[in-house]
C-alpha cells in the first residue's frame, strides 16, 4: 500500500500542493492532450450526466465536451475544492466534499463516471470502483487513468528510481491487476492503454469499461 493511499496522508499532500497543481502536477503527468485522448473514447452523447470522481481543481471537468447536460466533481480535498470552485469555465459544475469510497449518490444517477489520477490515492481501489459501478446507469461507461506498474530493468535504472517512488508512494497497477480490479467491480468490455506524457509514454494505463445493460 503506498504512503498517499492513506486519507489523513492525502489531504494533507493536497493542501501543500494545491496551489501549484495545475501548473505542475496536472501538466507533468495528466496533460491536456492525455486527458482529452481518453475522453473521446467514450463516445459522451449529448444530455449524459457524468461525475468525476477525485476531481481536484476541476481540470478533467473542463476537457469534457459542452454537450454533457451535468457534471458533478467529487473530492475529498477542501483546497482543491476551492481551487476548482473559483474557475469561471466551471460554473455549471457541481462540486461535492466526499470520498470515492462512499458515494452520496442514488443508485444509476450517471451515464458515465471519469477519474484521472485519483486511483493513486484509493485506499481500497476495488470498493471504488463497485461504488462507481452502482451510481452508473446499466449502459453507461467508465474511465480510469492511473499510474501503470512497469517492470524494473538492469538496463534503465531511472525508470527503476521512478517506479520506486511511485510504488512506495501511490497505488500502481497492470493490466492484470485492472482487469481484475474492473471485472471484480462488475464492468465489462474493460480496455486498458498504455500510454503518458512525452517524458515517459508509458507511465500511465488509461482504462475504460462499460456497465452490462
Amino acid at each position: 500500500m503506498g504512503l498517499l493511499q492513506d486519507g489523513d496522508a492525502a489531504r494533507q499532500w493536497f493542501a501543500f500542493i494545491a496551489p501549484g497543481y495545475d501548473t505542475v502536477v496536472s501538466e507533468l503527468f495528466w496533460s491536456a492532450s492525455l486527458q482529452r485522448e481518453g475522453i473521446e473514447r467514450l463516445e459522451l452523447d449529448a444530455g449524459d450526466r457524468v461525475l468525476d470522481i477525485g476531481c481536484g481543481t476541476g481540470e478533467t471537468i473542463s476537457h469534457l465536451p459542452p454537450r454533457v447536460a451535468a457534471v458533478h466533481g467529487l473530492d475529498p480535498s477542501a483546497h482543491q475544492l476551492h481551487t476548482a470552485a473559483e474557475k469561471d469555465e466551471l460554473a455549471d459544475a457541481r462540486f461535492v466534499q466526499a470520498d470515492g469510497h462512499r458515494l452520496p449518490y442514488a443508485d444509476e444517477s450517471f451515464d458515465c463516471v471519469v477519474s484521472v489520477g485519483s486511483i493513486l490515492y484509493w485506499a481500497t481501489p476495488e470498493d471504488v470502483l463497485q461504488e462507481a459501478f452502482r451510481v452508473t446507469k446499466p449502459g453507461g461507461s467508465i474511465l480510469v487513468m492511473g499510474f501503470h506498474q512497469r517492470r524494473f530493468s538492469p538496463l534503465n535504472p531511472v525508470l527503476n528510481v521512478q517506479e520506486t517512488i511511485n510504488s512506495t508512494l501511490f497505488f500502481c497497477y497492470d493490466r492484470d491487476e485492472a482487469t481484475r480490479l474492473f471485472q471484480g467491480a462488475g464492468w465489462r468490455d474493460d480496455r486498458h492503454l498504455i500510454t503518458g506524457p512525452a517524458w515517459s509514454p508509458d507511465l500511465v494505463i488509461a482504462t475504460t469499461a462499460q456497465k452490462p445493460v
